[in-house]
């Protein structure tokens, strides 16, 4: 008898949560953007963690395409207790999306650097994003990236500079 209120205890509970909306969201469970007017959604190819962009620090995201056809790809960052993106990659925001030519290398990036080149920047992100995450969305899987947190405030001088000191 007691097994069985428990089993259905338990059978109503999973019934009542079925309907229920996913609080989560975040980099893992938000929906995909579309990148493209009246397109498809973009595919997930890669996720990053430890996103920054707090005091000189800058992510930078920069990617090449492998394939013959031109297509777009684009940067979402998520704050580091998830949710929603802070940024807004669809076509009405176009927000950290870029449109990749084929063999050609792209950089996004959430704030301008002294030392590196960057293609487009992520606005209205706020001045802290600390331990953040990102994912980058593409329309091929024929694309490689890289990302990497990065000082704003180095120039390529001060890079050579301390590196001859370090023995470069």
């Amino acid at each position: 008898m007691r097994f069985r209120k428990l089993a259905v205890t338990a059978i109503a509970f999973a019934a009542g949560m079925a309907g229920a909306p996913s609080s989560f969201a975040g980099v893992a469970d938000s929906p995909l953007p579309v990148l493209t007017s009246g397109g498809s959604p973009a595919l997930l190819v890669f996720t990053v963690p430890g996103v920054m962009r707090v005091g000189n620090l800058e992510a930078e995201f920069t990617c090449t395409s492998l394939t013959t056809t031109p297509f777009k790809f684009a940067v979402e960052v998520f704050g580091p207790a998830g949710g929603s993106p802070l940024n807004d990659v669809t076509p009405t925001g176009n927000n950290g999306t870029a449109t990749l030519n084929p063999g050609a290398t792209q950089t996004i990036a959430t704030g301008s650097t002294s030392g590196l080149h960057e293609d487009v920047f992520i606005t209205g992100l706020g001045t802290i994003v600390r331990n953040g995450s990102a994912r980058i969305v593409s329309e091929s899987k024929a694309i490689t990236c890289t990302a990497y947190v990065c000082g704003n405030r180095m120039t390529s001088a001060d890079a050579r500079a301390r590196g001859s000191e370090a023995g470069w």
